[in-house]
């Protein structure tokens, strides 16, 4: 049987040979056009080179069009699902430039956390609670999640992060939800997160406690931060014990201020652990009473109020006004759920700078772009043992984990953070070619 080397630098030789080798080729590589190669003395090193940088390059093209093709696993809205959400295989983002010149990171996502406004649809707990189930057919398709803590994938040059680097923030910003545009949410393996929305993660905390972090911390900070809360002040933390009730006190503790926490009496214990100076419980007879004996307070931050009834019957607000101080700041009493309208006025500030709230209240809309800075800070506090989230539950991540997640939060009875572990999850696949 005779085959055809060629030879670089030689001229083109019959070569025959009774035993040719055959080369199994990678599968899928395209074989060139010599596919038996004699044993013969012919067989120089530059014909092995050659033949190597064919194969290789071959096997190179076909691993970048796998890249290009990868598929993972994500969690969306599915309104005809239980608890309104499904698990899909869909394909996994690639890394690219956000709008308004934003770049991205491309993140491998370890954990990400579960919060009220994600069992709500993100935009259902803004309207009536008739309105839910337009809601969750306004984001059906969409991938829940903001938080998450991750290793990072692909970054641009010049970003400040690096492939390897743990990281966490937003995943997503809700304001770019569009009528043409779902949501990509963190409930997924792969996200590619906003540059200005992430940070390196803190040394000191777990996948999953990091991951309990953005949403919480970030919204506590800026509502304390806008009102001045500083050294020597007073703040009120009503539901201290929740999600973003247990890490404004620590956050108000880290800022300087004395913090007097509201919560049932199971979690008192665990208030106090937070950095409350008194804890009330709401329980009890004369709480209120036992408020106003221990104020009046800079700042209030009311972890409970919202347009919910059952929110709406504990009346807080009318209760608690008269212990608040009305001299200097005008809007010091801060919730962070409400009406319709309040919502309206949030928007409006949150995008304009314009305080249209009365006199001695506002509900606060937290802003995502633009948080690296603060969750830097977060993570450095983090570090220093002033800060740690409290994980009450960790969910696996496929469907009866992320409903269970959902569950749990509509629930109402968790003290702490509701998180997903995605880090059990099988590796994101690739189709073949």
């Amino acid at each position: 049987m005779e085959a055809l080397l060629v030879v670089p630098s030689q001229p083109r030789t019959l070569v025959t040979s009774p035993t040719p080798t055959v080369i199994a080729w990678p599968q899928g590589a395209s074989q060139p056009h010599t596919a038996l190669v004699p044993r013969t003395p012919h067989h120089t090193l530059a014909a092995r080179l050659l033949l190597a940088f064919v194969i290789t390059t071959d096997v190179h093209a076909l691993a970048r069009s796998n890249a290009g093709k990868r598929t993972m696993r994500a969690a969306v809205y599915d309104p005809g699902a239980p608890q309104s959400t499904s698990v899909v295989d869909q394909a996994a983002p690639k890394l690219h430039k956000k709008g308004f010149c934003r770049g991205g990171v491309l993140c491998e996502v370890r954990s990400c956390g579960a919060n009220p406004v994600d069992a709500k649809f993100v935009i259902g707990d803004k309207f009536p609670e008739s309105w839910l189930p337009w809601a969750s057919r306004r984001v059906a398709g969409s991938t829940p999640g903001f938080d998450f803590s991750g290793v990072v994938i692909d970054a641009p040059a010049g970003s400040g992060f690096a492939a390897g680097d743990e990281v966490f923030g937003f995943a997503e910003d809700p304001a770019s939800l569009r009528p043409w545009r779902p949501l990509h949410g963190s409930f997924c393996e792969v996200v590619d997160a906003p540059l200005d929305q992430i940070s390196h993660k803190p040394s000191t905390l777990s996948w999953q406690e990091a991951a309990a972090c953005p949403l919480v911390c970030i919204t506590a900070l800026q509502a304390l931060e806008q009102h001045g809360v500083s050294e020597g002040q007073k703040v009120l933390v009503i539901g201290a014990s929740g999600g973003v009730g247990h890490v404004a006190v620590q956050i108000a503790r880290c800022l300087g201020a004395e913090v007097i926490g509201v919560c049932s009496g199971r979690n008192a214990e665990f208030v106090e652990k937070c950095g409350a100076s008194v804890v009330v419980d709401y329980r009890q007879d004369g709480y209120i009473e036992k408020i106003a004996e221990h104020g009046p307070y800079d700042v209030v931050l009311d972890a409970v109020s919202s347009a919910d009834a059952r929110d709406k019957a504990a009346s807080y607000i009318e209760r608690v006004k008269p212990y608040v101080k009305t001299d200097g700041d005008r809007h010091n009493y801060v919730v962070f759920g409400g009406a319709t309208r309040h919502w309206f006025l949030a928007g409006l500030k949150r995008f304009t700078g314009l305080n249209c709230f009365g006199r001695g209240f506002e509900l606060f809309w937290i802003r995502m772009p633009g948080s690296s800075k603060s969750l830097s800070r977060l993570a450095a506090w983090a570090d220093e043992g002033q800060l740690k989230p409290t994980v009450s539950a960790t969910f696996a991540f496929d469907e009866a984990g992320v409903r269970g997640a959902f569950e749990a939060l509509r629930s109402r009875r968790t003290a702490g953070k509701v998180v997903i572990d995605v880090s059990s999850s099988p590796s994101i696949s690739s189709e073949s070619v």
